[in-house]
């Protein structure tokens, strides 16, 4: 518009200068004069006009500043929304994601005081069981003391019995010489005939010795061996544990007729391999079938067959030779034991059926 009216001027200017009215009113000097006022005045006018042109430039120029930085804001402003919108939503789910946390914790809070009485049930069993072991470890010291102070008697029995059996050797020796110089006076006049000769070797005893017979506390028993040296060896040891051997038997018709007698006998032990007709197995046998005596067998040859007839025979024990004190003690107590529950719940009636 400015440019506009800058025209406008000049043009009435020239409008004036054409039909001479400055010349005929003021002359031409004045005009040339008020002309060169006018172009001054004209000039300043065009440079203002020229320094509007220039801040209305600024001016569009800052206003298209403002507009993009205005554009900028509100996509700013978008973006600031979507972003509030997105924490909202966010703030939500932390609110939900802390509930859940919450919840989670007071299970593990309820979890955490379970685990302590666990924990506390645990050292209460704990300390029950150290006692418990304590205990075991002083029974275990106990029984290392008492397996010390077995292991002590069995080296003095085994020492007494390594002394017995060189006493056994040398009156084997002894016999075998009698016997030798026997059948060396077999065609004198005063040799023994083999049935002597066989009832030397024989023990002394082979009949019930009826001492303390109604002491019910003394423990009775009948041994049936043939070997005179081992019978009397083992008759000392029976004697030293605290036993009382009321006969020897040399042969099953023996321990039959002994085993048939009035006095109590509360064991049998005898020998598988003996003389006479039957052997110790079927000798026992018959005595159990008789009289239901506990038997307990003795052997220096085990076998296979042995053992299946003796297993028959339902007998207390079995030992082989050369007898363990310990074990010889342990079998015989067992015996004793079952005979005299089985006395207590029978009435003490002895059966003996006649052959």
């Amino acid at each position: 518009m400015a440019v506009s009216s800058t025209d406008n001027l000049r043009n009435l200017l020239e409008n004036i200068k054409s039909l001479g009215f400055f010349d005929r009113l003021f002359g031409w000097d004045r005009i040339g004069h008020l002309n060169a006022a006018a172009g001054n005045e004209l000039r300043t006018i065009i440079g203002e006009l020229n320094a509007l042109y220039a801040q209305n430039e600024q001016a569009e120029i800052r206003i298209r500043q403002l507009y993009s930085d205005l554009e900028n804001q509100k996509n700013q402003y978008s973006r600031l929304r979507k972003e509030h919108d997105s924490l909202k939503n966010s703030t939500g789910n932390i609110h939900d994601v802390l509930d859940t946390r919450e919840q989670e914790l007071g299970m593990l809070k309820e979890s955490e005081q379970k685990n302590a009485r666990r924990l506390v049930e645990l050292e209460n069993e704990c300390g029950r069981l150290r006692s418990v072991i304590d205990r075991y470890i002083q029974l275990f010291q106990e029984k290392e003391n008492e397996l010390g102070a077995l292991k002590e008697a069995d080296s003095k029995n085994t020492q007494r019995i390594t002394e017995l059996r060189k006493e056994s050797d040398k009156l084997q020796a002894a016999l075998e010489q009698f016997t030798q110089r026997l059948q060396g006076q077999e065609s004198g006049p005063g040799a023994l005939r083999p049935a002597e000769i066989k009832n030397a070797r024989k023990p002394v005893r082979s009949h019930i010795m009826p001492k303390n017979a109604a002491n019910p506390d003394e423990k009775r028993i009948l041994l049936v061996e043939d070997d005179v040296h081992f019978s009397q060896m083992l008759e000392t040891l029976l004697m030293e544990i605290g036993y009382t051997v009321v006969g020897i038997a040399v042969s099953g018709e023996e321990a039959l007729a002994l085993a048939r007698g009035e006095n109590r006998v509360d064991v049998i032990l005898i020998d598988i391999h003996i003389e006479g007709d039957i052997d110790g197995i079927e000798t026992a046998r018959q005595i159990k079938e008789l009289y239901s005596t506990p038997t307990i067998f003795m052997t220096a040859q085990p076998d296979d067959e042995s053992i299946r007839r003796v297993v028959l025979t339902e007998s207390e024990g079995y030992l082989v030779k050369p007898i363990n004190r310990q074990e010889l003690f342990a079998n015989l107590e067992i015996a004793i034991h079952k005979k005299r529950k089985n006395d207590a719940f029978t009435g003490g009636r002895r059966v003996a059926v006649s052959p």
